[in-house]
């Protein structure tokens, strides 16, 4: 029996949160103002992995698909009780051009360090954060890509709390959901709401 034609699906999820205000405003308009810079982070690492150069071409974009889910505001679990509320979103990657950068650990710590670096820029500190689960201006969380499986000091996929966090299933759901209508054209920020 040949599995020539059988693909595993290589779908990769990212849960976004913040709750205090980054260089950005808002825990809203951070997640707003981070969407861009998130997309272009993920075309960068996949042109790499790809080897290809960045391109504006519509057709190269077209086999990216990038799903956002609209934003929601949790209460926060762990951490101190007396913090604000998250605003959460989750986005969806896929398309023809993205199932051709394997799943792998490699290519898995490689967008890890960019997720890392954007949180740095919208003013988070990992290294001196002294709360666990506390106050966040940004949190990018790798949630899952395909059936990559990987557990070491930096990174567990899928997300040990995926299935444990309505805060991220509400807006995974969301994102899974087909909407193609909406992937023919750029989502504006103003079809995210609360």
């Amino acid at each position: 029996m040949s599995s020539a034609n059988y693909s595993i699906p290589t779908t990769l999820a990212i849960g976004l949160g913040a709750n205090i205000p980054s260089p950005a405003g808002t825990p809203r308009s951070t997640l707003i103002s981070v969407r861009p810079i998130l997309e272009k982070n993920i075309n960068e690492w996949i042109n790499a992995f790809l080897n290809e150069k960045s391109t504006k071409s519509s057709s190269n974009k077209s086999k990216i698909a990038f799903r956002w889910s609209p934003l929601f505001k949790s209460k926060p679990i762990g951490g101190p009780q007396t913090q604000p509320s998250f605003i959460n979103a989750v986005v969806v990657v896929k398309g023809e051009k993205f199932s051709q950068v394997k799943p792998s650990v490699n290519a898995a710590m490689e967008l890890l360090k960019r997720l890392l670096k954007i949180e740095e820029e919208f003013g988070r500190d990992r290294k001196h954060s002294s709360i666990h689960w506390g106050p966040r201006s940004l949190d990018l969380d790798f949630l899952a890509w395909g059936n990559l499986h990987i557990n070491n000091s930096k990174l567990i996929l899928p997300h040990p709390y995926l299935f444990e966090r309505d805060f991220v299933l509400v807006p995974l759901a969301e994102a899974m959901k087909d909407k193609s209508n909406m992937l023919k054209k750029i989502i504006s920020q103003k079809d995210w709401k609360e």
